[in-house]
C-alpha cells in the first residue's frame, strides 16, 4: 500500500484489521495479509515504472533490493547519508558516451526505473557528475579499496558498458526479486 501510494486512511484502516485478526489467533493466515490480484498487479506496475519520481517511496524500495542483493546480512545503515543515484545520468552531457549508446526515447524510458538506480552515501553523490559510464563507475561506485558499501551498486562494477538491453534484463531481475520477496 505504501508503494501505491494508497492514501493514510485505508492503509491505518487495514493495518487495524490486520492487528485484530494476528490478536485473534489467526496469524499468517488473517485476511488482511493477503494481497488481491489487483493489489499485486498495481504493486509490480509501480515497481516497473519510473520509481525515482516517487519519492517517499524510492529509497525504501532500494534498500529492500540492497539488502535482498546482500544474503539479509543485517548490516545497518544511517539512512540520512543515503542517497539515490543514477547511472544513465538524467542530463548527459553534449557529444557524451550516454548520447551515443541510448535515443531519446530510451533514456526517456530508463533513466527513473530501477534498474538504472543505485544507492550512494551522501559525500560520494554530492561530486558525481554526469561522466561517462567507465569514468563514472570507476570515481563513484567504488570505495576506497575497489568495491561499493551497497550490493545494488556493486552490481554496476561487473559491467564494461551500460547499455539499454543490459538496463532491460537489469529491470526483469530486480522487479522479479521483489515480487518473489513480496509475492507478488
Amino acid at each position: 500500500m505504501f508503494i501505491r501510494r494508497v492514501y493514510t486512511t485505508p492503509r491505518v484502516t487495514r493495518y487495524a484489521d490486520l492487528l485484530r485478526e494476528l490478536n485473534a489467533g489467526k496469524g499468517m493466515d488473517a485476511t488482511s495479509f493477503a494481497l488481491t490480484h489487483t493489489e499485486k498487479a498495481e504493486t509490480l506496475s509501480r515497481l516497473d515504472g519510473d520509481i525515482y519520481l516517487v519519492t517517499k517511496t524510492r529509497k525504501y524500495v532500494l534498500l529492500r533490493l540492497d539488502e535482498m542483493l546482500a544474503g539479509k546480512p543485517g548490516v545497518s545503515y544511517d539512512h540520512t547519508l543515503i542517497t539515490v543515484e543514477h547511472v544513465l545520468p538524467q542530463n548527459p552531457k553534449q557529444g557524451s558516451q550516454w548520447l551515443r549508446n541510448f535515443t531519446d526515447e530510451q533514456r526517456s524510458q530508463w533513466t527513473h526505473r530501477l534498474g538504472n538506480l543505485v544507492l550512494l552515501n551522501r559525500t560520494k553523490n554530492a561530486y558525481a557528475q554526469n561522466y561517462d559510464f567507465t569514468e563514472k563507475k570507476a570515481k563513484y561506485f567504488t570505495g576506497r579499496h575497489g568495491v561499493s558499501t551497497f550490493a545494488l551498486t556493486s552490481q554496476v562494477l561487473q559491467h564494461q558498458e551500460w547499455v539499454p538491453k543490459l538496463l532491460q534484463k537489469r529491470q526483469q531481475r530486480l522487479v522479479g526479486l521483489l515480487a518473489d520477496e513480496w509475492d507478488l
